[in-house]
C-alpha cells in the first residue's frame, strides 16, 4: 500500500469533473481541511494511482490499494451461484418438482440437454465459466514503448524517451528544434526549469522562474500547480491556482530573452492552456474562471495577447448559458483550429472545434464568440485528456466507474479542418491507442509538431512516446 506524500494536483491525468471537486472543496471555505473525504478527493488532488492500484481515504489521508478483481462474467453470480446454480435451476422448482417426477426427470430437464448442455457442460460449466480472468499487472507481459496499450493501423510508434518522476508538466517550443521545459517540485516549491531538447531530456538543475508567486508561497493556502507549459517561442507559460474560496491563482510568464522581465497574470481557476498564432496575431488561450483585470466570475475561454507590447487580456469564447459547471481542455492544432471544451452539466467534458480566423475576430473585436454555436466533436464519452496531434486532436476516451477510477478505452484521433465560410469541418473517430487493461495508462497528450507526444505509465516507470500519422 503506498500512502501519498504530499497532496498535489496533475491535471493532464484528470477530467475537468475532479477539478470541479476540488472547487467545490475550495468554495466551502479556508483553514484546517482532511487531507481527504473520499477516493474522488484522492484522485482529483494525486492524479491517476499507479497501474493496478486505486486511491482510498482512510482516517483522511489518501493512500492506495490493490484494485479488486472482477470474475469474468459468468463464474460467479449468475452463472454458477444463484440463479442459475442454484434457484432455480438445481433446486426448486426445477431440480424438485416438476423436475424431479415425469415428464422432468428425464428428458428435457435432467438429461440432455438441460443437465448436460447447456447448464452442466459446455458452454456453461466451462468457458466461459471455468473460473475468473484475472490480469496481474505485475507480471503481465508490457511492450518496451507503449506497455499494454495497442497501437491501431495508421500510426507509427518512433522514438520513446524515460521520463522522470519529478516532472509534474512539460511543454515544447514550437520547433524544428524542439527545446522542452517542464515544472518540478511539488506545491509552493514547483518551479519552471529546462530539459534539453529532444529526445535528449533530462530532469533541469538550474531553477529558471520561481512557478508560484511569493506572496502565495508565503500564504497559507495549498498550491495546485497547472498540467500545462506553454512556449511560444518567447515566452512560457506555467499556471497554478490555490485551494481556497473562488479557487484564485496566477499565469506566470518567463522571459526567454530577458528573465528579468518574467512575470505574473491574475488567472482564477485557470485548468488548461495553448498556444495560438493566425498570422501577425499570437496569443494563449486560458481555459478558466478570469485573466488580468478581467471580472474572475464566469468560466470562459480568455486569451493573453502577446504580439503586442505590452500583452493585454481578453475574453475569447463563452460557454453555452448554464451548461458549463467546470472548466475543460484547450488545444490548438497545427492548422490553427483551436479545439475548446468545458464540463457540462451531464457532468461529462465536451469539446468543440474553432477556426483560426473566427478565434482571431474574438480577440481583435473583443467581442466573445459563443462555442455552442461552433463545431462540436463528437467523441461519444467522457474524456480525461486532449491534446493536438498535428491537424487534429487526440482525446484519452472512457468513463469513470463507481469509485471515481477513470477507466480508460481507447486513444482516438479526430481531424479538424476548415473549409468555405470558415467553417469547422469534424472528421470521424479514429483509434490511435486501445487498452486491453488498466495495467498501463496514458498519463499526458503532448503536441510535438505534427506528432504527439503520449505519456505513458506502468510498472516500467513513465516514458514519452511519439506517435506520427503512417506515412
Amino acid at each position: 500500500m503506498k500512502t501519498a506524500e504530499s497532496k498535489r494536483a496533475k491535471p493532464w491525468m484528470k477530467s475537468a469533473s475532479l477539478a470541479v471537486a476540488s472547487f467545490a472543496v475550495a468554495l466551502l471555505g479556508t483553514g484546517c481541511n482532511p487531507e481527504c473525504v473520499d477516493q474522488f478527493d484522492c484522485r482529483a488532488d494525486n492524479g491517476e494511482p499507479p497501474a493496478g492500484q486505486q486511491w482510498v481515504c482512510v482516517d483522511e489521508k489518501c493512500e492506495t490499494e490493490p484494485l479488486p478483481t472482477t470474475p469474468t462474467p459468468d463464474a460467479g453470480t449468475p452463472d454458477s451461484g444463484t440463479p442459475d446454480a442454484g434457484q432455480p435451476d438445481s433446486g426448486t422448482p426445477d431440480a424438485g418438482q416438476p423436475d424431479s417426477g415425469t415428464p422432468d426427470a428425464g428428458q428435457p430437464d435432467s438429461g440432455t440437454p438441460d443437465a448436460g448442455e447447456v447448464d452442466a457442460g459446455t458452454p456453461d460449466a466451462g468457458e466461459p465459466d471455468a473460473g475468473p480472468v484475472v490480469v496481474d499487472c505485475a507480471t503481465v507481459p508490457l511492450d518496451p514503448k507503449l506497455g499494454t496499450l495497442v497501437l491501431q493501423s495508421g500510426f507509427v510508434a518512433a522514438e520513446s524517451v524515460a521520463l522522470s518522476p519529478d516532472i509534474l508538466a512539460l511543454g515544447s517550443s514550437p520547433g524544428p528544434t524542439y527545446a522542452f521545459y517542464g515544472i518540478q517540485g511539488r506545491g509552493k516549491e514547483a518551479g519552471l526549469y529546462s530539459l534539453g531538447t529532444w529526445p535528449d531530456l533530462q530532469p533541469g538543475t538550474t531553477r529558471l522562474f520561481d512557478v508560484v508567486t511569493q506572496a502565495d508561497r508565503d500564504g497559507s493556502a495549498a498550491v495546485y500547480p497547472g498540467g500545462y507549459v506553454i512556449n511560444d517561442g518567447t515566452h512560457v507559460f506555467t499556471g497554478y491556482t490555490l485551494g481556497s474560496t473562488g479557487a484564485p491563482g496566477n499565469l506566470g510568464a518567463y522571459d526567454l530573452a530577458t528573465p528579468a522581465n518574467s512575470h505574473y497574470v491574475v488567472a482564477p481557476k485557470n485548468y488548461s492552456a495553448a498556444a495560438f498564432w493566425n498570422g501577425e496575431l499570437s496569443a494563449v488561450l486560458v481555459n478558466g474562471g478570469g485573466l488580468g483585470t478581467l471580472p474572475g466570475t464566469d468560466l470562459a475561454v480568455y486569451g493573453l495577447v502577446t504580439s503586442t507590447d505590452p500583452t493585454s487580456a481578453v475574453r475569447v469564447a463563452n460557454f453555452p448559458q448554464g451548461d458549463a459547471v467546470a472548466s475543460g481542455f484547450t488545444a490548438v492544432t497545427s492548422n490553427g483550429v483551436a479545439a475548446l471544451g468545458y464540463f457540462d452539466g451531464n457532468f461529462v467534458n465536451v469539446i468543440y472545434g474553432v477556426a483560426p480566423a473566427t478565434v482571431s475576430t474574438a480577440i481583435t473585436s473583443g467581442t466573445p464568440l459563443d462555442l455552442g454555436t461552433q463545431a462540436k466533436i463528437d467523441v461519444g464519452s467522457d474524456f480525461n485528456g486532449a491534446g493536438a496531434f498535428g491537424t487534429g486532436v487526440a482525446i484519452n476516451r472512457g468513463g469513470y466507474d463507481a469509485d471515481f477510477n477513470f477507466v480508460s478505452t481507447d486513444v482516438s484521433r479526430y481531424a479538424l479542418s476548415v473549409g468555405t465560410g470558415d467553417i469547422v469541418t469534424v472528421g470521424s473517430r479514429v483509434p490511435v491507442l486501445t487498452y486491453v487493461n488498466q495495467c498501463t495508462s496514458v498519463t499526458m497528450l503532448e503536441p510535438l509538431g505534427s506528432d504527439v507526444l503520449v505519456g505513458v505509465s506502468d510498472r516500467n516507470g513513465r516514458r514519452l512516446v511519439r506517435l506520427q500519422v503512417a506515412p
